[in-house]
């Protein structure tokens, strides 16, 4: 039972989401890349969070959630409107270009 006792202290961690948009991050939109050709480029931001607490995985969901709302943050603060993701998630990391469509 000891031994069990670690494991329930980490699992309620596994399903809390630490990252939110900020009011500009939420204005951000994910979009696909064909629906971006008509904007102004405007750079690449990479985001990153904790895909495994301890030694549980956390939810594939939440991670990919938290990393677009961690590029829309970010894209906001470079005057971007627009984020187009430049491949899956690995690791608790993904990259996306930034776009202004305005």
């Amino acid at each position: 039972m000891k031994y069990c006792l670690p494991l329930f202290a980490v699992l309620p961690l596994c399903a809390c989401t630490w990252v939110e948009p900020s009011v500009q991050g939420s204005a951000v939109t994910l979009v696909e890349a064909v629906h971006v050709s008509h904007c102004q480029a405007l750079g690449s931001v990479t985001s990153t969070t904790k895909d495994r607490v301890g030694i549980v995985n956390r939810s594939e969901e939440k991670v990919a959630q938290e990393l677009v709302d961690l590029a829309r943050n970010k894209a906001a603060s470079l005057g971007g409107d627009s984020i187009v993701a430049q491949g899956p998630a690995r690791d608790g990391s993904q990259s996306f270009r930034v776009y202004r469509c305005g």
